[in-house]
């Protein structure tokens, strides 16, 4: 399976050798519902699940949950309730096979990671504020591209006694809201977000795993962050393979956002919408571009979705037949046909999913392919 590394602009091979694909997620920040932006992600990160499950291997993956954050005190938000409402989501959405991280949970390690990079003189402590020195990174900014420049130009914690503009948090003595954690050595404050996910990143996998996964929004500050925190700590130059990005989900050209009002919640979508249509419309864009949501396009993938269940429920008897046949005449671990060995490989080409749905659409309409439409449901997560 071949993914598109943001660092190196280069496809990424991903096969390691004890068949087990770890997996780091960055998952919401416990202060409001998930809208369809998450539901893009989380879908992906399901069909990924999926075809690595298709090839034997195990996929290990792991959503770090955001509980400790400035918006879940401002708008006096329980973020317990919100991480229950997010897994019922997902159960709509019909993704399982998570585990599940929530930040507060990590204070303790990400506490002592800050310990060793303070001693190890890179981060350092300022009007009580921890930051890391990005000063002696000389990969600060590849993986955004970002130019000196460029890097100088963002302006990120504030503070005029850092050594660096670029610094960053890394422990906040300054800021109360709401969670505030004592430490003699640190001072009494809060792990910055950055710091939350390298301290599941490094109990999880020490530091070391195959693939990254966020919003495209993400990869700065955040994840240069997280990946200056990992060289530092596992001391190696190139700690994950591999950064997948997902594009921007804009609704009336505007970022979906709860702040900007446009929101489109997961929950609310699906009491008008099959499951089903949304995985079609995500599959249809490529994962890394921006989609421009459209109702008129979601209605459009609604209707193909009618076609397609009408199809599969009126040549039911045909695939049990099929099935029947197939495991009779090539045993019970029957060969691949040409049809799923490009479908996958579609799928394995940086997830290409447009044309693995075109070729699927194709197939789903043929009485005799009816055996290699199920399979390409099965990974695709369509249910009917």
């Amino acid at each position: 399976m071949k993914v598109f590394d943001t660092l190196t602009k280069s496809k990424i091979s991903i096969r390691p050798l004890d068949k087990i694909i770890r997996i780091f997620v960055c998952g919401p920040t416990l202060y409001d519902k998930c809208h369809i932006g998450h539901a893009r992600i989380f879908i992906l990160i399901d069909l990924i699940i999926r075809l690595l499950e298709s090839r034997n291997f195990v996929p290990h993956v792991i959503v770090n949950v955001t509980d400790i954050d400035p918006k879940i005190n401002e708008n006096n938000i329980n973020p317990d309730f919100l991480f229950k409402e997010f897994i019922d989501d997902l159960n709509r959405l019909g993704i399982s096979d998570l585990l599940f991280a929530k930040t507060t949970d990590y204070v303790k390690q990400a506490r002592d990671l800050i310990e060793i990079l303070i001693k190890r003189n890179l981060a350092y402590s300022v009007n009580g504020n921890v930051y890391l020195d990005t000063s002696k990174f000389k990969t600060y900014g590849l993986l955004s591209h970002l130019s000196k420049k460029d890097l100088e130009d963002q302006r990120y914690d504030i503070d005029i006694n850092k050594r660096n503009s670029t610094d960053i948090f890394l422990w906040n003595t300054g800021d109360y809201f709401g969670s505030e954690y004592k430490d003699k050595f640190l001072g009494d404050g809060t792990p910055w977000w950055h710091m939350q996910d390298t301290a599941v990143a490094m109990f999880h996998f020490n530091g070391n795993y195959d693939m990254h996964v966020g919003g495209i929004d993400l990869c700065y500050p955040h994840h240069e962050i997280i990946l200056s925190n990992l060289i530092a700590l596992s001391r190696k130059q190139k700690p994950v393979k591999s950064w997948v990005h997902v594009g921007i989900l804009d609704v009336g050209n505007a970022k979906m956002s709860k702040s900007s009002g446009n929101a489109i919640y997961i929950r609310e979508l699906l009491k008008k919408y099959d499951v089903n249509t949304l995985r079609l419309y995500f599959y249809s864009n490529d994962y890394k571009e921006l989609i421009n949501f459209k109702f008129s396009e979601l209605k459009k993938f609604d209707r193909i979705n009618d076609v397609i269940r009408n199809i599969v429920f009126t040549s039911a008897d045909n695939y049990e037949n099929e099935k029947h046949h197939d495991i009779n005449h090539n045993g019970n671990n029957a060969k691949e046909s040409d049809t799923i060995k490009k479908f996958k490989g579609y799928i394995e080409d940086d997830l290409d999913t447009p044309n693995a749905l075109k070729l699927f659409l194709n197939i789903v309409k043929q009485p005799d392919k009816m055996n290699d439409a199920k399979k390409m449901m099965e990974i695709f997560g369509l249910k009917y």
